[in-house]
């Protein structure tokens, strides 16, 4: 289950991977994503046009429209973000190297703190989401 899965170690990828490679990967990932998000967006549009046909002959309730509507305004929302953030991502320029091959050596053991920090809150945010969301039924 992806929800269950162990947090990514960001100390590791930070560390040890080039600057491109992490905007690469974080490319991939909202374009994959963001496509994902397009294509139940079209199937969400294609239901209302169906269910829409269904009320105006009355054989379906308004508010049945007005559900799948909804739903899909927030599909709909959720990919205009996801396309805003990798068009963020893909306009960043990153430097050859590491992100502490960028730093002076006596700001190394800050900057480590700082990623420490970092991978801590976002460990603790994914445990959050995962605790929040609880074990779904299926």
């Amino acid at each position: 289950m992806p929800g269950l899965r162990s947090p990514l170690t960001i100390d590791k990828a930070v560390r040890d991977r080039d600057l491109s490679v992490l905007k690469r990967e974080a490319s991939d990932a909202l374009a994959a994503l963001g496509a994902a998000h397009a294509v139940v967006s079209s199937a969400r549009l294609a239901q209302i046009q169906t269910i829409r046909t269904e009320v105006d002959r009355g054989t379906v309730e308004q508010d049945a429209l007005i559900e799948v509507a909804g739903d899909y305004q927030a599909w709909q929302n959720d990919q205009v973000r996801l396309f805003d953030a990798l068009a963020l991502v893909l306009g960043i320029t990153v430097p050859e190297g590491s992100a502490f091959d960028q730093i002076d050596e006596e700001m190394e053991a800050a900057a480590a703190d700082h990623l420490n920090a970092l991978t801590a809150e976002y460990q603790r945010r994914l445990l959050t989401d995962q605790f929040e969301a609880g074990p779904k039924e299926g």
